[in-house]
């Protein structure tokens, strides 16, 4: 437009020439103020459309910082989140270290087995407190900076010397080893060793060692292989003889005495299959009944015939799931002795009828009666009855019986479902009106086809001596018990292997442990330091010999030691056999220190009567205990 104006003032000077002078005087003048006016008008306008442009570009600029801000906010608040985000993580992984290292801490301190961090030089930098002290007894203290080789069995030493350097040799963990250790009380522990070389790892800087007690395991499997060792030894000596089969039917053992019926060598045998080792039809029988056992899973007891050997064998299977176990012995001459039996049997019952027992055969009728079919004439000097009088009788129902014993006998023999051997024990009252105690072994013979017992063949004794003995050696036993207990010194009795037996008021006086602590228990009065000494005295009672005056030392419970003269004599069984040992102790010296008395307990090592004799009156019948 202003272009426009320009161009319409240029046309209008171009039409002044035309004015007259005065007209173009004045209108130069206005047309110069005009021209002026519109150049600084022109100005103005440019200066407002550049400033349009400018303020139109800004807006275009605001508009895209406002976007860029916008998307700049939105990458930040994704940030923030992440931020945030990765802080919360962060927490919670480190709050998860955190329980994690405690939880290791916590695994370190009670975990059962022993861990140790060794420095390359072998020292022991590290070790798991609790159980240095359950395994080794040794506090960490003692054992940081230490060597292990310190604590190792010479023997052992040689085997740690070759690990270590195999360990130091390669990163990782090495195959485990065993060597033993002494503990802090002397004696030795096994250990069942794994190593982990960590010295590349910056976290550990070290050799970590992990240490198992095997001790227990050690010697169990010392005793079972003592106990193999033995029951070989008992089966090479067993008059039997003795074979196992595997599940194929394979020998895995076989006895010299089994070497000696069969007439062949056990490296002949070992491994083969006793099908096929033995075809003969005698053995096919043998096997068959074997096979019976096996495949119905039950023992078996046989006798046969074998014509090879011309003897007569009885066999017993015992089947397992890992094959059979066979036990057989020759009793040709048993089968003589019976034939021999039944040819003899009238002799028999003439011997019989001199002796003091009594024999007797019934038959048993369906209707339970019973028949008497012959008695030895002893009979009559035990009940004081003949034996036409018990015929008549009916056999248990006869009136000499106890009336507290006929029903312990009818639910004895009313409850059989197959021959077997029977023995009791029961009263009986004689014809004068004593009672007296038989002991009654009986064969109850049943029929398979009648479903019942047919008859019984048995013989009888007077054990009413045997019976009155009993109940004085219970009473005697009462009276010892009683004795024991009111007796002022302690008295301790142990079995074959140490345990607690016997534990009177007086031990739990002098020792502190009461009864119920140690009973079943090991001997808790003989310290670690003293176990040498007891054990080889203890070895020597078992063997049957006697203490006098002994001087020991023995601990109470508080840990204090307490000086001794101990007595003691071996415990025999009902078969006379060594079951234990027997103890009596007697402080040496009293708490008022009297060496008086000490000099005077020592002087009666020498005599025969026990020491503690002259604090007890002992019953009649029971002076022997004096020889303890």
């Amino acid at each position: 437009m202003m272009q426009n104006v320009f161009k319409q003032l240029q046309h209008l000077q171009g039409k002044i020439a035309q004015l007259p002078l005065e007209q173009q005087q004045v209108l130069a003048s206005n047309f110069q103020q005009l021209s002026a006016s519109l150049q600084q008008l022109a100005a103005e306008f440019e200066s407002l459309v550049l400033l349009k442009q400018a303020e139109a570009k800004l807006e275009r600029i605001n508009s895209n910082l406002e976007i860029k801000v916008t998307q700049q906010a939105a990458s930040i608040r994704n940030l923030v989140q992440q931020l945030e985000r990765s802080q919360m993580l962060y927490q919670r992984v480190t709050q998860a270290l955190t329980k994690g290292e405690a939880r290791l801490q916590t695994l370190l301190r009670n975990s059962s087995d022993l861990i140790t961090i060794i420095e390359a030089d072998g020292r022991i930098r590290e070790q798991s407190s609790i159980a240095l002290e359950r395994i080794l007894g040794y506090k960490p203290e003692q054992r940081i900076g230490e060597s292990p080789e310190d604590l190792l069995h010479p023997d052992d030493v040689p085997i740690w010397q070759a690990y270590f350097a195999q360990l130091l040799k390669q990163p990782g963990i090495a195959p485990p080893v065993e060597y033993r250790k002494r503990h802090a009380n002397g004696s030795w522990v096994y250990l069942e060793v794994i190593g982990n070389n960590l010295l590349h790892d910056s976290s550990i800087n070290g050799i970590v060692i992990n240490s198992r007690d095997i001790t227990e395991r050690k010697l169990s499997a010392a005793a079972l292989e003592k106990s193999q060792k033995q029951i070989v030894n008992i089966l090479e000596k067993i008059t039997d003889g003795f074979l196992t089969l595997n599940s194929n039917w394979q020998f895995t053992y076989v006895n010299q005495k089994a070497e000696h019926y069969w007439q062949k060598n056990r490296e002949q045998l070992i491994g083969k299959n006793i099908w096929e080792e033995f075809t003969d039809t005698a053995d096919r029988k043998i096997l068959q009944q074997l096979y019976i056992s096996v495949s119905d899973h039950v023992n078996l007891q046989f006798e046969t015939y074998y014509p090879p050997l011309n003897a007569w064998f009885e066999i017993e299977s015992y089947p397992s799931d890992e094959g059979v176990s066979v036990f057989f012995q020759d009793i040709s001459d048993r089968k003589k002795a019976e034939a021999a039996l039944r040819a003899s049997e009238s002799r028999y019952r003439i011997i019989s009828q001199i002796t003091s027992e009594f024999a007797y055969a019934f038959k048993v009728l369906p209707d339970g009666t019973w028949i008497c079919e012959w008695m030895t004439e002893a009979v009559t000097n035990i009940t004081g009855y003949t034996k036409e009088e018990i015929r008549t009788s009916g056999g248990l129902q006869f009136h000499c019986i106890h009336p507290d014993d006929v029903e312990m006998l009818l639910e004895q023999m009313q409850f059989r479902a197959s021959s077997g051997k029977e023995v009791s024990e029961y009263r009986i009252i004689t014809k004068s009106g004593e009672i007296r105690w038989i002991w009654d072994c009986r064969q109850v013979v049943w029929d398979e086809v009648e479903k019942r017992v047919v008859g019984i063949y048995g013989a009888c004794q007077d054990i009413t001596k045997h019976k009155l003995a009993q109940a004085k050696l219970c009473e005697t036993n009462q009276v010892l018990q009683g004795l024991m207990k009111a007796l002022p010194l302690p008295v301790v009795g142990v079995d074959t292997n140490a345990l607690v037996t016997v534990w009177n008021p007086a031990a739990e006086r002098v020792f502190g442990w009461k009864e119920s602590e140690v009973l079943g228990e090991l001997l808790p009065i003989v310290a670690s330091a003293q176990n040498v000494d007891f054990y080889a005295m203890f070895d020597s009672e078992l063997a049957g010999e006697t203490q006098v005056a002994r001087e020991c030392r023995r601990r109470r419970k508080d840990g204090s030691s307490i000086d001794m003269c101990l007595w003691t004599a071996p415990m025999r069984d009902a078969e006379g056999l060594i079951s234990g040992s027997i103890k009596i102790l007697s402080e040496i010296c009293e708490a008022n220190g009297d060496e008086e008395n000490f000099g005077r307990l020592l002087s009666r090592k020498d005599r025969l009567e026990p020491f503690w004799a002259r604090y007890v009156n002992l019953p009649t019948g029971i002076k022997n205990l004096q020889t303890i």
